[in-house]
């Protein structure tokens, strides 16, 4: 039966073909992806960054990924040429089997070169740089309400801290790549206001596992001081929080969350100020801004 397969003279074009069509339909998942990310979708992103290199933070793919894609199908269907020769050639006798037969190389090809024209691709996929980032425009509208229970067991929500400035993120305590980052950026811009007045509010992606007490541990590992404030609630209510800030997450093997680095300043009124996606916005820009809202009394 497999010997019959391998011998039949449509395996080899019909292989080439699925090669391409594969190659294919990777180059269009990488073209169409990034907007699909998050939303509906937020496994396409976990997806993007651990199989082809995305960052999102930077919404840049790595280059030596993107060079392994598209150069694949093309040595595996050369593979195929070097033993499925005469095959192949006796398919490409008929000019409506070579029309069929080129279809799926020539899509191929077509996303392949659309996507290194239009992708946003670097060496290491961390391309931007703080100077070349566009400023964070004023935004204006009323922030998202969040309803939950902060890492002492009170209850708060944004009226709770209404008159003082707001920095919101979003963690989760057993993170180990990024989270300890913006913690610590959150900590540095503490020095931008002396007087104490801001709070600072991080919001739990992992409320199944975040408890009040685990939170509360965490705070003690991080060395938070009391204007922090760690949340956690109801795993319904707590993704609510996470969709009207629209930050992008998927759970990932072993327990451990790919998501969006989400910084968000709110004024004293509770109105949306500036928010940050990603990492590579400087501290003094961030620092500026929270200044910024600092100094408003109205």
């Amino acid at each position: 039966m497999v010997t019959r397969l391998l011998t039949h003279p449509l395996f080899a074009p019909a292989l080439v073909a699925v090669i391409f069509g594969l190659g294919a339909g990777t180059a269009a998942l990488l073209l169409l992806g990034p907007g699909l990310a998050g939303g509906s979708a937020p496994w396409i992103d976990a997806l993007l960054t651990t199989c082809f290199g995305w960052n999102a933070d930077t919404r840049h793919y790595r280059l030596d990924a993107l060079v392994l894609v598209l150069l694949e199908p093309p040595l595996f269907a050369l593979v195929v040429w070097l033993f499925y020769r005469d095959e192949l050639r006796a398919f490409l006798r008929s000019g409506r089997r070579r029309l069929a037969a080129l279809a799926a190389p020539l899509t191929f090809a077509a996303l392949g070169i659309s996507l290194l024209a239009t992708g946003e691709i670097s060496a290491s996929g961390t391309d931007r740089t703080p100077a070349t980032l566009p400023p964070p425009l004023r935004l204006g509208a009323p922030a998202p309400e969040l309803r939950l229970i902060d890492h002492r067991g009170r209850h708060v929500s944004l009226e709770t801290f209404r008159g003082h400035p707001v920095l919101v993120t979003f963690v989760y305590a057993d993170c180990h790549s990024s989270c300890p980052l913006l913690i610590e950026r959150l900590k540095a811009l503490e020095a931008h206001d002396p007087r104490g007045e801001a709070v600072i509010v991080a919001v739990s992606l992992d409320p199944e596992r975040d408890t009040v007490a685990s939170l509360a541990a965490a705070a003690v590992r991080w060395e938070l001081g009391p204007r922090w404030h760690l949340l956690t609630g109801e795993p319904a209510a707590v993704r609510e929080v996470v969709r009207a800030y629209r930050v992008q997450w998927a759970p990932l093997p072993g327990g451990e969350i790919a998501h969006e680095n989400v910084l968000t300043l709110i004024d004293r009124q509770g109105r949306l100020a500036f928010t940050y996606r990603g990492l590579a916005y400087s501290e003094a820009r961030q620092g500026a801004e929270l200044e910024r809202l600092l100094a408003e009394r109205g």
